[in-house]
């Protein structure tokens, strides 16, 4: 055991002097200067340099111009964008006067030596400047009014109501032919069966239309208008009253209760909102619908790019890409309808039995429109700088919800460009689907989202082939810059090698 363990140790002391004595010979390391300079510098390798090292300027230099430059494009692209939707809502209280309201006053005629008192009191009250503020009171002439019921076949009731639900005008305060006539005899005669607020002013309105504009906006400026001419109620009492002998005719208790029944509006919607479900389609599955389209463009990239690296024709791989693109905007926009579907939201209110399918290919043509765009644009972003693709997803969302959720009417001027919007136009069809409101503008709609699918699929097709040639120069570039780093390594390594040996 001795004798195995001193010739170990011989052993590793030859080679460890054989090791030192190669080392000196061909490193020429002094023992003083040049060995402590060789261990500074190794150590510099394996600790690095200093984020302050002189050697780091140029890089410090660029680092703080590019990050000032990212910086400075990111504040533009969120002012900017951003901007879109906040203006949507600046001083919109201040544009009531372009909410149109109807009004028509058939209690015009003095009878009996009792003048319109009711319809008389209205319209003071709609031109006091508290009302005035609250929407643009338009007060009809009824001769001219009774020429056009005429003409379109209808009595002045039916007119009124068909002048909203052709979204004319945002709502009608209609008051009854004869209302204060009416109300003066039901009194005298004690007559119960007389509704003192349906049959003398009647407010009609489709909270369908626009459900966030009617909720926020126009039913409450409507029953504040309410509220002001109910408070003129006891001076209305008063002059009906002041030729009738009150005693007489308070004595019967059905004469007092008709008197003290509230002279107020009687509010009829005539597209409720019935199913809170159908939040979800009209409007946040909306902004999910330009998402998801996005996503396709990243789910099916691997795919894409193996088809343009297999070599197929240029015109074929055009037709191809364009092909799989609404392919899947077929099938997503089905996933999508189901959805809807599965919470059991009623498709048959304007078009029966085939609600679903009109509910679904508008769904599959907004995808095309807005998911072609997203392709697009993608393209674009990835051939110049791949970071702008989620403020495009913004901008493109904003800029289509920014007024489509919200009155167009009540926001500035320049966000009338929300009539040529894709997502603004499904947003009208779906309202038609959903709750049967005016169909006159169905076929404008469908025609913006064509023709934004038609324009966006163009676009795509045109931006597909400077996109590959991008991809493949890339693709080039990096193989070589790869094949120049695996030749320089190789020479270092032979030069490490010669060095040492």
């Amino acid at each position: 055991m001795t004798d195995k363990s001193d010739s170990g140790s011989s052993i590793n002391e030859g080679a460890d002097a054989q090791l030192a004595r190669a080392f000196e010979g061909h490193t020429n390391i002094s023992p003083g200067g040049d060995a402590a300079r060789s261990q500074s510098a190794l150590q510099r390798v394996r600790s690095g340099f200093s984020f302050f090292n002189e050697k780091l300027s140029a890089q410090r230099k660029s680092l703080v111009i590019k990050t000032l430059l990212i910086y400075a494009l990111m504040g533009a692209c969120i002012l900017g964008i951003f901007s879109i939707y906040w203006g949507s809502a600046y001083q919109r209280t201040s544009r009531f006067k372009n909410l149109r309201m109807l009004v028509v006053i058939e209690d015009d005629q003095t009878i009996d030596g009792t003048d319109p008192y009711i319809g008389d009191y209205l319209r003071q009250t709609l031109q006091t400047p508290e009302a005035r503020e609250l929407g643009n009171w338009l007060i009809q002439n009824n001769t001219a009014f009774q020429e056009l019921a005429l003409k379109n076949g209808h009595d002045i009731y039916a007119e009124v109501q068909r002048q909203v639900h052709h979204q004319r005008y945002w709502a009608l305060i209609y008051v009854k032919p004869n209302a204060t006539i009416n109300l003066k005899n039901a009194i005298i005669n004690g007559d119960t069966l007389y509704n003192v607020s349906y049959d003398s002013v009647v407010s009609f309105y489709e909270t369908g239309r626009d459900m966030s504009a009617m909720i926020l906006y126009v039913i409450p400026n409507l029953q504040t208008v309410g509220i002001m001419f109910g408070q003129q109620q006891a001076n209305i009492m008063e002059l009906i009253l002041a030729n009738v002998n009150t005693s007489e005719v308070f004595s019967s208790m059905d004469s007092v209760k008709v008197a003290t029944s509230s002279l107020e509006f009687t509010y009829v919607d005539a597209r409720p909102v019935t199913d809170e479900v159908l939040i979800a389609p009209l409007q946040v599955g909306l902004i999910y619908m330009i998402i998801v389209t996005f996503f396709g463009f990243n789910f099916f990239a691997e795919i894409h790019k193996g088809m343009i690296q297999a070599g197929v024709k240029k015109w074929h791989l055009v037709s191809y890409r364009v092909a799989a693109s609404v392919s899947s905007f077929f099938f997503i926009s089905l996933f999508f309808s189901l959805v809807t579907l599965a919470f059991q939201v009623d498709f048959t209110v304007a078009f029966g039995k085939s609600g679903f399918l009109v509910y679904w290919m508008t769904t599959f043509i907004t995808m095309c429109a807005v998911g072609s765009m997203n392709e697009m644009v993608g393209m674009l972003c990835v051939m110049t700088y791949p970071p702008l693709l989620g403020f495009w997803l913004l901008f493109w969302v904003i800029s289509n919800i920014a007024a489509t959720f919200s009155p167009i009417a009540l926001c500035p001027d320049f966000y009338r460009y929300t009539y040529a919007m894709p997502i603004h136009a499904a947003y009208e069809i779906n309202k038609v689907i959903f709750f049967d409101t005016y169909k006159g503008a169905i076929g404008r709609n469908f025609g913006i989202l064509v023709a934004w699918a038609c324009i966006a699929i163009t676009g795509m097709a045109l931006v597909f082939f400077p996109f590959k040639n991008t991809l493949r120069k890339r693709a080039i570039a990096e193989r070589r810059a790869l094949e120049e780093q695996i030749l320089a390594s190789r020479a270092k390594d032979e030069e490490d090698r010669i060095r040492f040996d």
